[in-house]
């Protein structure tokens, strides 16, 4: 069975809306992906006291990232989304080739740099409709 590097995502902005190409504009360092799938209780005095869960709740699907920046032009794109508050499509593209493509927004972003060290940042998104994932 294969192993991955757990920095190997890439994350990548849409050119232009609608486009459909995408622009690299940084690397994690450290990546978490989470989906969540909320449950219905519809539980009733027929269930036997057993609990009964309807599986049509809301689902969403977040990410949280720290990396490099590696496209200043690009990522400006993506400091100015946070900045704006503006939902914008993203492709995040894993070292087995499965990709997360779709709108996302930027719930917290942070830039940092330290003395003699890569400017860094931290970001979480999520998702603002259904994402593809391949």
């Amino acid at each position: 069975m294969a192993k991955y590097l757990g920095n190997a995502l890439a994350l990548a902005i849409e050119d232009t809306p609608s486009s459909g190409t995408y622009t690299t504009i940084a690397g994690a360092s450290e990546h978490t992906l989470t989906i969540n799938n909320e449950q219905i209780d519809v539980s009733d005095k027929d269930n036997n006291r057993w609990k009964s869960l309807l599986a049509a709740g809301a689902r969403t699907l977040a990410v949280s990232m720290n990396g490099f920046i590696s496209d200043d032009v690009e990522f400006e794109k993506f400091r100015i989304a946070a900045r704006d508050d503006t939902i914008l499509n993203y492709k995040l593209t894993y070292g087995n080739a499965d990709t997360v493509t779709g709108a996302f927004h930027i719930d917290s972003f942070e830039v940092s740099g330290a003395f003699n060290n890569a400017q860094s940042f931290t970001a979480q998104l999520s998702n603002a409709g259904e994402p593809t994932m391949t």
